[in-house]
């Protein structure tokens, strides 16, 4: 490590030299970076092998002790994760939000419920060791072999183009290459060649060997397990600098990619504290945050804040809003619907048996749930909105179920006189329902039930002298 130092210090004065001769050139090469310390992420991760961003800012890594694939939002919640069925290694995330992970000895495009929607290539056979991905401005896909030593390409469909380099130390060749980055700005895809200690670049329309960054060791520019690369853009798209995971060193290397490279900085180094790194197997550069996400084989992510760069945060609870519903229903299923924040989630309970339904939303920020069996009498539904961050809200609403009256007949030509001391009266009702009789007269109020059978109904009734008053009801 003394060693390691020493070097970096003669680079650094070396640098220094060259900037105050340039300056009359008006040239101004990129500056080393300011790097803070950012909380990691450590829940829902177990064992993070690789890493990579989409396009709303969530990061996917390759996380074989949790079962697949771990989609983590901007915030560092996990949102879910996607299944594989064997360990992943690689992972790619393409313009319409599948995945593209390696397995091993094939690669699989997943949706993002891990549904297999195709394999590159003819499938298990095609690789020895499918390792890193990477996906170009023309969304061509790009898959490291590190066992057969070559870089496979493959149109966004999955067919076969083209294979890049193999076995050996001379320029375009490789020994047990690892990760895979595109630069854009260029159009040319970089490869960590991990044995031969270097990462090499190849332009991505011809495919054709460009540069070397790097040889084998252990001081600036050197590496001895270079194994992650990622770059970062200036506001105006521009490249400024690249970053290389040492795995073996345990530390990452800010580079300026220009020509054969300046080295610029040694971030993390090998320990278990916050901001110290063991075996790191990957790194991806949060553009939008300006930071650095680091799949630390400590068992977590570790974030490295670039230049002023850190992890967003938000405290104040998401917006939520129940549409108008109905306070009295004669039906034991309702719809209710509502607005939230966009970004955030919501769940419905009823705190009855009744059942609500996965929520849907009908936009980034309109949703709809159906509510099954309500129960008689009163009803509370609650919808709870959480956002990326975890805050959450609640907006709740009353809903008063009714059972409606059960349809009742009576049959026509009861006698309104009658020297006979019993009657007997029949008709319909709901199937289900129940029928009282209530007969009311001199000696008193009598209640019975009539005897179902279907919707039929029939009630045999004592007569007494005088008055007798017949009170049929449902329910």
């Amino acid at each position: 490590m003394l060693t390691r130092l020493h070097a970096a210090f003669e680079i650094i004065v070396f640098s220094l030299a060259v900037l105050v001769i340039s300056l009359t050139n008006v040239s101004f090469a990129a500056t080393a970076p300011v790097v803070t310390v950012l909380p990691p992420v450590t829940k829902s991760v177990k064992s993070p092998i690789r890493v990579v961003l989409d396009q709303q800012g969530n990061y996917y890594v390759t996380d074989p002790r949790a079962g697949g694939v771990s989609k983590i939002n901007t915030y560092g919640r996990l949102m879910k994760t996607i299944p594989t069925q064997y360990p992943s290694l690689g992972v790619a995330v393409n313009d319409q939000g599948s995945l593209v992970v390696s397995q091993g000895s094939y690669v699989v495009i997943l949706d993002q419920n891990g549904v297999e929607q195709g394999r590159l290539g003819s499938g298990i056979g095609q690789f020895k060791k499918a390792n890193g991905i990477a996906i170009d401005g023309n969304g061509y896909l790009y898959v490291v072999d590190s066992l057969a030593n070559n870089v496979q390409v493959f149109t966004g469909s999955g067919q076969y183009v083209k294979t890049i380099g193999s076995t050996g130390t001379a320029a375009g060749q490789f020994s047990l290459p690892s990760g895979i980055a595109y630069e854009k700005k260029s159009n040319q895809i970089a490869v960590t060649d991990t044995l031969n200690g270097r990462v090499q670049f190849f332009d991505a329309s011809t495919y054709s060997y460009v540069k070397t960054i790097g040889r084998f060791g252990s001081n600036a520019l050197q590496f001895s397990s270079p194994q992650g690369v990622t770059f970062e853009y200036d506001a105006a798209g521009n490249l400024s600098r690249m970053y290389v995971v040492d795995t073996y060193q345990s530390t990452i290397q800010a580079i300026d990619p220009a020509g054969a490279g300046t080295w610029l900085a040694f971030i993390g180094s090998y320990g278990v504290a916050n901001g110290q790194l063991m075996v790191p197997g990957d790194v991806t550069f949060d553009q939008t945050n300006k930071r650095l996400i680091v799949t630390n084989g400590y068992g977590y992510l570790t974030m490295f804040g670039i230049d002023g760069g850190t992890s967003p945060t938000k405290t104040a609870p998401p917006t939520l809003a129940i549409d108008p519903v109905a306070a009295n229903v004669s039906t034991p299923d309702v719809m209710i619907s509502g607005s939230v924040e966009a970004s955030s989630t919501v769940a419905v309970t009823t705190g009855t048996t009744a059942v609500a339904s996965d929520v849907v939303y009908t936009s980034a920020t309109t949703w709809t749930c159906s509510i099954s069996g309500l129960v008689p009498g009163d009803n509370v539904l609650t919808a709870t909105a959480t956002d990326g961050a975890g805050n959450t809200a609640t907006q709740s609403v009353n809903v008063i179920y009714a059972i409606p009256a059960p349809s009742l007949t009576i049959n026509s030509g009861l006698p309104t006189l009658t020297r006979i001391p019993s009657l007997t009266l029949t008709g319909t009702v709901d199937a289900g329902a129940t029928v009282v009789v209530t007969q009311s007269g001199a000696t008193g109020t009598v209640t019975g039930s009539a005897v179902i059978t279907d919707t039929s109904w029939s009630y045999e009734a004592t007569l007494v002298e005088g008055s007798n008053t017949l009170t049929v009801s449902a329910q």
